[in-house]
């Protein structure tokens, strides 16, 4: 009997390890939409631009928070295990402010630094997952 509830929670697990990547490989996608257009803007953009790179963030910042849900869940049925959920996009409003005020390369620049930093937490949130879930599928 303990054999079959050991499958079962490894299955839930599983199941969840492969929601919260799904949400990380979205989360990832649409980034990398907002750092193209943060590029674009840098390179000589205008208010439409510094307009499309902050809406395609408001987008990943509502996909953060479901990936962060579906990590949580992940965490919960991995109780053993660690699952990193520090997925954050810290734009301050200021900053937000500034980019659309001053829409000047320093002001791109931070934006696109800040991009930059999410996009290495999210890969290797990404890369941490596929390990754990991995590390299930083979149990």
């Amino acid at each position: 009997m303990e054999n079959a509830v050991m499958r079962q929670d490894l299955k839930s697990a599983e199941e969840a390890g492969i929601q919260a990547l799904e949400s990380l490989y979205l989360v990832r996608e649409k980034l990398n939409s907002a750092k193209k257009w943060g590029i674009l803007d840098i390179l000589g953009g205008n208010l439409i631009s510094t307009y499309v790179k902050h809406s395609k963030i408001d987008e990943v910042e509502g996909l953060i928070e479901q990936a962060r849900i579906k990590l949580t869940d992940f965490q919960k049925m991995l109780r053993k295990v660690e699952a990193p959920s520090q997925l954050q996009l810290e734009i301050s409003g200021f900053l937000t402010f500034a980019d659309f005020a001053f829409d000047n390369p320093i002001t791109d620049y931070l934006v696109q630094t800040k991009l930059q930093t999410l996009g290495e937490e999210v890969d290797d949130t990404i890369q941490m997952t596929e390990k754990l879930l991995n590390h299930i599928q083979r149990q």
